[in-house]
């Protein structure tokens, strides 16, 4: 099992009103960590260029927690939960400090862009990879704030 890690400083321009960050910016942080996941797991910069191919997300399910300041330093766990041969299923925790300040699942598929974008298979090393990845089903179920309705089994088909 591995857990991915992604750290960033919270920006000023993320604070809404409340004197927090706005609710969008948490998608940006997540995004971002899934990019940095992505890079470590064979689907970096140089693979999108050779390939074509790229991730998009499908669908995602956010908790939020607590507030987040500007200023304050986060820290983002990524593991991942499922895989088959073009999608990924994520569970992102974000810490500040050791709070969970919010959690989320997230389902990403494997994309070739041209001529038009589809779903199209995952590599097989990078598909070794993200199986290897994988955390225990057991583990799974401790994990909390876990969505009720995304996942890999009984799910909608990938073009």
């Amino acid at each position: 099992m591995t857990i991915f890690a992604f750290e960033t400083k919270i920006m000023p321009e993320w604070i809404d009103y409340n004197g927090h960050m706005r609710d969008s910016y948490y998608g940006l942080v997540f995004s971002l960590a899934v990019d940095a996941m992505q890079d470590e797991i064979g689907f970096d910069a140089a693979y999108r260029e050779r390939t074509g191919c790229t991730i998009y997300l499908l669908e995602d399910h956010k908790f939020f927690l607590r507030e987040v300041k500007e200023g304050d330093r986060v820290r983002v766990e990524t593991r991942l939960l499922d895989c088959d041969g073009k999608r990924f299923h994520l569970h992102m925790q974000m810490l500040a400090g050791d709070k969970i300040a919010a959690a989320g699942e997230f389902m990403e598929l494997h994309v070739q862009q041209k001529p038009e974008p589809h779903a199209t298979a995952i590599p097989s090393d990078i598909l070794r990879r993200l199986q290897a990845a994988k955390i225990p089903a057991s583990e799974r179920h401790e994990l909390k704030h876990r969505s009720r309705s995304i996942g890999l089994q009984g799910g909608r088909q990938a073009g």
